[in-house]
């Protein structure tokens, strides 16, 4: 088979990957993702989407290894980063996932899929108090009690 037909159908193979993840028959999505990566030598866009995949289906470790691989073998791919963001996500590590969610973004400013997890995430204030961490009991109670505030004090919708 030619390099062509091969990256044809490792082409192929992630779309209905991607479509099979969506539908939740992981099981599928990951027969054809290995197809797909033993096709084109191991692309790292393949091997990400075989990552976020595994972590997907509880195997968080592996699709974490997976992903930071195919990171570090083509850091210059927005989608790559992206991958390993959702990965992060998965895990619970939003302050990872936000990383790599803002290192797609820089490499590719226009990528509606960057803007849409950015989005997702949410955006973050600043902590209360600048010259402490985030994490200090000082800056999580005086953002609780700011966020209370806040709500108290938005005038609530006619029903």
């Amino acid at each position: 088979m030619e390099d062509r037909e091969r990256a044809e159908q490792a082409k192929t193979l992630s779309a209905l990957a991607t479509e099979k993840m969506r539908r939740n028959h992981l099981k599928d999505a990951l027969a054809d993702l290995e197809q797909a990566i033993q096709l084109t030598a191991g692309k790292p866009l393949y091997v990400s989407q075989y990552g976020l995949c595994l972590a997907q289906s509880n195997q968080l470790d592996r699709g974490l290894d997976f992903c930071r691989r195919a990171a570090k073998a083509s850091p210059r791919d927005p989608h790559v980063h992206i991958n390993l963001g959702r990965v992060y996500r998965i895990a619970g590590d939003a302050a990872a996932a936000h990383r790599c969610f803002m290192d797609a973004w820089k490499v590719d400013r226009r990528s509606s899929s960057v803007a849409t997890e950015l989005a997702r995430m949410g955006v973050r204030r600043p902590p209360v108090l600048a010259f402490l961490p985030r994490s200090h009991w000082c800056n999580r109670t005086l953002g609780q009690l700011r966020s209370q505030l806040e709500h108290a004090t938005v005038p609530q919708a006619a029903h």
